[in-house]
């Protein structure tokens, strides 16, 4: 309800230019935080290493809205957003490494390989910028590969373990379509209409589906 209240919000400012369209602040820090106190009461709830690995992660993530959002001052906020983004997303790697019945078989290192692959390929044409330093290039690939192997394990768990699962592989999927509309906006240059509306209206959601998707799993 809070999400769809901040994007109508966003809707309705008014602005030459779709990119300043964005969520009020306040909207946005109560948003991430309600992810962390979700993230604090599944920990509490599940009361083993994944649980504490997903809340470690949300709080990384918290810590990279509040880059973005400008709040913690640095000259590119989008780094460290990358930066904090980065460490979430190894937790969640680890967190549903844990959660994995068999390990990782052979099978799951080609599908990890195949994303690698996919992720270089549409890294090269979509969201490289010849334009920008060749370090900020660099960190988006990297980001972007682990964003992937992120993607990667939530598919292989759900997989594995089915029913209430599914949910953490949408979760991931969001998360990455948002990360995915961040880089080619921000690094690629691509016009997209209200894209940081369209960031948060997948990113929530995202964070959701792996926290509930867990949970559920766990319980049902």
């Amino acid at each position: 309800m809070l999400l769809g209240w901040g994007l109508n919000q966003g809707r309705q400012i008014v602005s030459d230019d779709p990119k300043k369209i964005r969520l009020p602040l306040i909207i946005r820090i109560i948003l991430s935080l309600s992810l962390v106190l979700t993230a604090l009461l599944i920990s509490l709830s599940l009361r083993n290493i994944t649980g504490n690995l997903l809340l470690l992660g949300m709080i990384f993530s918290f810590i990279g809205d509040l880059f973005n959002a400008g709040v913690i001052p640095l000259k590119n906020p989008r780094i460290g957003g990358m930066l904090a983004f980065a460490p979430a997303q190894i937790l969640y790697i680890a967190a549903f490494y844990t959660l994995l019945e068999t390990g990782l078989s052979l099978y799951a290192g080609l599908i990890l390989a195949a994303f690698w692959l996919a992720i270089i390929i549409s890294w090269w044409f979509f969201i490289r910028n010849p334009e920008k330093k060749s370090a900020l290039n660099l960190g988006a690939l990297i980001y972007s590969l682990l964003l992937g192997t992120m993607l990667c394990f939530a598919f292989i768990t759900a997989l594995q373990l089915a029913g209430w699962w599914w949910m953490i592989l949408v979760g991931a999927f969001l998360f990455f379509i948002s990360d995915t509309i961040i880089g080619i906006t921000d690094f690629g240059g691509l016009a997209m209409i209200r894209p940081h509306l369209w960031i948060w209206l997948t990113y929530i959601p995202a964070q959701m589906g792996i926290l509930y998707g867990a949970w559920l799993g766990s319980h049902l």
